[in-house]
Parts: structure tokens; C-alpha cells; sequence
């Protein structure tokens, strides 16, 4: 009888009982959607970064951390390549020279890092094949030995395609060493800044200006992602010698933007709770300040104040249950397109652009928030109607009655 009776107060003023319930489901759907669109940025910054340049786990010597000398090469190189290059785990692994340098050409200089790299091995680890305009990356030339340089050093050296670059380093013994390359093809990936400060040769090219035989970095992707940590400790423990670092340590932003993205989760639904509980109590306490005179009624009757408080608890928590699918539904909807589609934000896109990230973002949701924002829901909604029932309990019958 108390869920019949509670259940059509809520339909005794259907506009207002509409406007809560649209009000509760547009909160819910709005807080997800802020949600859903910051986890699709940072996943899209994450995959970025390690499809471009990070990769899952980086291996380097000690020294070349620290000191950054050329010399300071992989002691263990061929051993660890053979290791990662057989381990069922390993998707992709590749070795790279790094040198910095001066660059220029005809229309402009630039300092730059040149990465001299295995056109096979970095196919299948990076995209950077994938981003380059003329799909050439270091296989098509003659005499002058190739080099890809991205748009913006391109812009900033006033060169392209076929342009005749100089870059000017010192050697593994200190000596000045200048080579002259061709540019082959340019490249455009989502993070300017690292496009600004990388160029990329081929290795023996590089090995053999800066008489260095042997690498700076090798750089590998693993199969499962959720077992980077787990294979780190493997290799640190077979090779002690090395500084083995997974994507979380080499690109510490992307770690901390990871772990911030749980709090940030939290905030947001607080502040939808907040919001819905206001609703909630603003709703119930006019109903119960409207209906005063029907409350007196039914305790002057004998129903018990029990009863009463329940009545009240059930309207609110029907008004959560019919408006919590409803947000839930929308949102989900909602997040499928868009996840499928994209939402364009080209109009921002060097913005964007500077911090890694590209102009069309894929809202993605943990399907598990879709389950803590209906526990939540149903929560708020029963905290939410204790002090308008209890405004209820405190009614005087006989004075309620003589109400006119």
C-alpha cells in the first residue's frame, strides 16, 4: 500500500515531477559526458606518445642518462636485442642512435636531436611511417643519404622535399663532423614540440659520421600493456646494469595524468551527487510543505509515523529510479556515437596540438561508472529525503487540519 500511495504522489504535480526527473538526468548525463571526454583525452594522449615515441619500456646505460656523452652506448646491446627480439611478450623492439645537432639549410637553422634508426625494426614499433606525407621513410634516394625532418622544423629551415640539409655534430672522440643529407619526406605527428626537436636518419648513416658502433636506446612495445610493470622487474633483474624505464617514468606527465584522472573521476561525481541532492530535498520539502494538511490526515487516521517517513523516502527514490535510467541511457548513447565518430575540435587543433594531442577526440567510458552512478544515484536519493520526511514526522495533526 506505502509503494502504491507513494508512487502516485510523485504524479500529483507531473510537471514538477518532470522537471526534477529531466533536471537529475541531464546532471548525470552531463557529469559522464565531462568524464567520458577527459578519459578519451588522456588515453588519446597516452596512446599518442607511446605509438610515436615512447613505446611500452626504454633501455639505456646509466651514464648516457646522466652524462649524455656519445660514448655511453649500450654495453649489452646485441644480448638485450636477442633477448626482447625472441620473448614471446614483445611485440616490436628497435634500437636508436641519438645525436644532437646543429641543422640547417638555405632558409634557416635549428638545433635538433638526430635519430639514427632501422627503417624495418621502427616500422613495426612507431607510427612514424604512417605520419610521413610521401610514405618514403628513408628507402628512396641516391647519392646524399636520406633524412625525414617534421613540418614545423621544415617551416622553421624553409626546406621540403629534395632540399639539401647540413648538420654539424662532434664525434665519438670530439671532433667536428658535418654530413649532408636529403630531405626524403616530412612528417606531421600530434605533439609539435617533440616534432620541433627530432629528426630521423638511417642508423648506419649516423654510425658511421659519429664512428659509433652501437646505440643510445632500444625501445620495445609488449603484447599486454598491463604487464609493462611486470616485465620491467624481469629485465632489471637479468640485466642490473641498465636503466630500464616503462612510459610511466620516461614520460612522467603521462604517468601523473593517469593517476590525477581517478581523482578527477571522484570530484566530478561529488559535484553531480551535490547537485542531484539539492534537487532531491528542494522537490520533497515542497511536497510535503504542499500536502501539510493530507500528512495531518493520514496520522490523525492511525498511520504511524513509520509509515509516513517511508512514504516520503519511496517518492524520492521512484523520482531517482526513473531519472537515473534515463540519464544513464542518454549518455550512453551519447558516448557509443561519439566513440565511433569523433567530436571535432579542429578549430583548436594547435592548441591541442601543442600538448599531444590530435583535433578529433573519442569519449570513452569505464563501464563500471555506469554501475557506481546508479548505487550513487539511488544513495543520494534516500540521504536527500531524510530532513523533508523528518519535516513531515514533526507535523501537529490537530493544527494541520484547522489549516484552511
Amino acid at each position: 500500500m506505502i509503494f502504491k500511495i507513494a508512487f502516485q504522489n510523485i504524479w500529483r504535480n507531473k510537471l514538477r515531477s518532470w522537471v526534477v526527473i529531466l533536471a537529475i538526468a541531464l546532471g548525470i548525463f552531463g557529469g559522464l559526458a565531462v568524464i567520458s571526454t577527459a578519459t578519451g583525452l588522456t588515453k588519446m594522449r597516452q596512446e599518442n606518445a607511446i605509438k610515436t615515441y615512447v613505446s611500452h619500456i626504454q633501455v639505456h646505460d646509466s651514464a648516457y642518462l646522466t652524462y649524455g656523452r656519445l660514448q655511453d652506448t649500450i654495453s649489452s646491446e646485441k644480448k638485450i636485442m636477442q633477448f626482447l627480439s625472441l620473448h614471446k611478450e614483445v611485440a616490436a623492439v628497435s634500437n636508436r642512435l641519438k645525436v644532437e645537432s646543429f641543422i640547417q639549410s638555405a632558409g634557416g637553422n635549428s638545433g635538433v636531436i638526430l635519430n639514427g634508426i632501422d627503417t624495418k625494426r621502427e616500422k613495426e614499433l612507431t607510427n612514424l611511417s604512417e605520419l610521413c606525407e610521401k610514405g618514403n621513410f628513408l628507402e628512396v634516394y641516391k647519392r646524399k643519404p636520406p633524412i625525414i625532418i617534421s613540418q614545423k622544423l621544415a617551416t622553421k629551415l624553409n626546406a621540403k622535399i629534395k632540399t639539401s640539409i647540413q648538420c654539424s655534430f662532434t664525434n665519438m672522440y670530439g671532433e667536428a663532423t658535418t654530413g649532408v643529407f636529403k630531405v626524403v619526406d616530412i612528417f606531421s605527428s600530434s605533439n609539435s614540440m617533440y616534432d620541433e626537436l627530432n629528426a630521423f636518419v638511417r642508423l648506419e648513416d649516423l654510425q658511421s659520421l659519429s664512428l659509433i658502433d652501437g646505440s643510445h636506446e632500444i625501445a620495445f612495445l609488449l603484447k599486454d600493456d598491463k604487464k609493462v610493470e611486470e616485465f620491467r622487474e624481469v629485465l632489471l633483474a637479468k640485466y642490473p646494469n641498465q636503466h630500464i624505464a616503462s612510459w610511466r617514468g620516461i614520460a612522467p606527465e603521462l604517468g601523473y595524468a593517469d593517476k590525477m584522472m581517478d581523482l578527477v573521476m571522484t570530484i566530478f561525481l561529488v559535484i553531480i551527487m551535490l547537485a542531484l541532492a539539492f534537487g532531491i530535498v528542494n522537490t520533497m520539502l515542497m511536497a510535503v510543505l504542499e500536502r501539510k494538511k493530507e500528512l495531518g490526515m493520514l496520522i490523525s487516521i492511525g498511520m504511524n509515523k513509520r509509515k509516513v517517513f517511508w512514504m516520503i523516502v519511496l517518492e524520492s527514490i521512484f523520482l531517482a529510479l526513473i531519472a537515473g535510467p534515463l540519464g544513464i541511457f542518454v549518455t550512453y548513447i551519447a558516448v557509443q556515437f561519439f566513440g565511433n565518430y569523433g567530436i571535432d575540435l579542429s578549430f583548436a587543433a594547435a592548441g591541442l596540438k601543442s600538448v599531444g594531442l590530435e583535433s578529433t577526440i573519442f569519449p570513452d567510458l569505464n563501464p563500471m561508472y555506469y554501475v557506481i552512478i546508479s548505487l550513487l544515484v539511488i544513495v543520494t536519493a534516500i540521504l536527500s529525503c531524510i530532513y523533508p520526511a523528518l519535516k513531515a514526522l514533526k507535523l501537529n495533526p490537530a493544527e494541520t487540519l484547522r489549516t484552511a
